[in-house]
């Protein structure tokens, strides 16, 4: 899991699965590129000429280039760590997380492969950056992301080094909105929008094995985030109304796919 509290200057993280996978990029690039766009829109009034209206900022997207080695080269990132008076410091241990078994180099197609399987997930992946005060939680990028694009290649003189191009586009959390109607003291009705809920960035299981308490109302809340969504997975799994009523403990669910 990657400790995504641990910060020191000039650190690259990105994570998947709300920080259950993921590494330090094992070389800094040379630069990072940061672009967020405006989103005005021009229109034209009688009388009055051209005026622009100011919307939402665009989505940012962070790119650039670096290489995941295939040496341990000196100038590799270390790890940080966070010492028992608290401080967090950097290390004399390497960052690669990422090693071939037989010979303990760095093995750069690790890091290919995670990015590729990330890609094809369907889910987010968190972005951190620290520059160069990383006191300043301002200072900081901590973004959830989509990878845009990742191309990579190999050069002549670097033998094994994978140099590749990254663009992150960033990723906006969205659900609908859920609402209720609440009696007023005077009689009336008022409706009322639930509060939104914290993003989760977790990979939703395929499966789920019943314990003992547990019912489709609760799985649904627990793992779908929706305690309404449960006839779903009433009508995957092929439960009667019957049935729903006492479930067998150890019985493993299908659950449905996001929505």
């Amino acid at each position: 899991m990657v400790d995504l509290n641990t910060k020191v200057p000039f650190m690259m993280y990105l994570s998947f699965n709300n920080g259950k996978e993921g590494w330090q990029f094992p070389v800094l690039p040379g630069s990072i590129s940061i672009a967020r766009g405006g989103a005005s829109k021009d229109y034209d009034i009688v009388g009055t000429g051209k005026i622009s209206v100011i919307g939402k900022p665009e989505l940012a997207e962070i790119s650039f280039e670096s290489f995941f080695p295939a040496q341990h080269y000196p100038f590799n990132s270390t790890l940080a760590k966070t010492g028992a008076d608290g401080k967090t410091r950097l290390t004399s241990d390497s960052a690669i997380v990422h090693t071939l078994k037989e010979t303990g180099l760095p093995d750069p197609n690790g890091y290919v492969d995670d990015i590729n399987r990330w890609m094809r997930s369907g889910h987010p992946v968190r972005f951190i950056y620290v520059g160069s005060n990383a006191t300043d939680d301002s200072a900081v990028i901590n973004l959830p992301m989509t990878i845009a694009s990742f191309e990579r290649r190999e050069e002549a003189g670097s033998p094994g080094d994978i140099y590749y191009s990254l663009k992150l586009r960033e990723y906006a959390f969205y659900a609908a909105k859920q609402a209720k109607t609440v009696k007023q003291a005077d009689g009336t009705t008022k409706r009322v929008e639930e509060p939104a809920k914290r993003p989760d960035e977790r990979v939703r299981p395929a499966t789920y094995t019943l314990k003992a308490g547990d019912t489709l109302i609760v799985v649904a809340r627990k793992l779908l985030g929706d305690s309404s969504r449960w006839r779903e997975i009433q009508k995957l799994n092929g439960i009667t109304d019957s049935q729903t009523r006492q479930l067998a403990v150890g019985k493993v669910l299908q659950l449905p796919k996001g929505r």
